[in-house]
């Protein structure tokens, strides 16, 4: 059961992320710097009282997630593409997470709305007590019926104070075994539908790594260095996601280096869809209450 307050900083949180989810699309356009799209979300965050949750992703064409601009990026959006836009806002650790796809022309810009129609269908099988992998069945459904292959090995994920991914996943397909929970009153769910086209492979790969970082162990290092490192990270941060270019205003990139070498910090791999294919996403938070879901985003 989740108190008053608590329901409420989720709403917060939700609010900040609708906002600036409807302004995502202004900053992405053909030549946008990344570095400038994720630092232009991010800021908009902050200047609404809350948080990032985890660096602004932004993942062009093939690309599935886990891509945020590095330290002084200079990689540009450019015309044709897909631009998936990926955010999440915390206020106290009560977390919303959200997602937008932008079309710059691209020729397969009708993914979008596939993705869009999925979401909103998934939304409508969540109910109190219901089963995880109706979900699946439905966002499946929905795709193949209009053309489309979703990314079987991308899902959405159950959402904790300071924890993204709390254990609890939420399928994109049907027939597997592996999402056999319930939904359970009071706890919260990013519902994440990722589209490709049919004759793409449908699943992803893990790719270079994507400058988004998080503490991988909570234990505090020995060498005074890389102490210092994990108190300011941990004191920023908790266990959340946080991105190379806010690290480096921390401590030092050889302390970071060592860390990551040294499992101390984990850097996610982007995810790539296997066949080079092009991806569309669309995403919401909801949040399941005792007699029914609040799609907080």
């Amino acid at each position: 059961m989740l108190t008053d307050e608590e329901v409420e900083k989720l709403l917060a949180a939700g609010r900040v992320v609708r906002e600036v989810r409807s302004i995502a699309p202004r900053l992405v356009f053909p030549g946008a710097r990344v570095i400038e799209i994720c630092e232009g979300i991010e800021d908009e965050i902050r200047r609404r009282g809350a948080k990032p949750a985890f660096p602004c992703n932004v993942s062009v064409d093939s690309v599935g997630a886990h891509y945020t601009a590095a330290p002084g990026d200079r990689m540009r959006v450019s015309d044709g593409s897909l631009v998936k836009v990926d955010i999440g806002a915390h206020v106290d650790g009560y977390i919303a997470d959200s997602a937008v796809t932008v079309s710059l022309g691209s020729e397969h810009g009708g993914a979008i709305k596939v993705a869009e129609a999925a979401l909103e269908n998934a939304i409508k099988a969540v109910r109190v007590g219901g089963r995880i992998s109706d979900v699946g069945v439905v966002v499946e459904r929905t795709i193949k019926s209009m053309g489309y292959k979703p990314i079987r090995n991308l899902t959405g994920h159950q959402i904790a104070p300071y924890t993204i991914h709390a254990g609890v996943s939420i399928p994109n397909v049907s027939g597997t075994d592996l999402f056999s929970g319930r939904f359970e009153p009071w706890s919260v769910y990013a519902i994440e539908p990722f589209v490709t086209l049919p004759e793409a492979a449908g699943e992803v790969v893990e790719g270079p790594p994507g400058n988004i970082l998080h503490l991988a162990k909570l234990k505090r290092p020995k060498d005074p260095a890389m102490r210092d490192f994990f108190e300011g990270a941990y004191a920023n941060f908790r266990t959340l996601p946080f991105a190379r270019r806010w690290a480096i205003k921390i401590g030092d990139g050889e302390v970071l280096r060592r860390m990551v070498e040294g499992r101390a910090i984990y850097e996610y791999p982007t995810l790539v869809e296997a066949s080079g294919r092009p991806i569309a996403q669309a995403e919401h938070t909801v949040l399941i209450t005792g007699d029914g879901v609040i799609t907080t985003t």
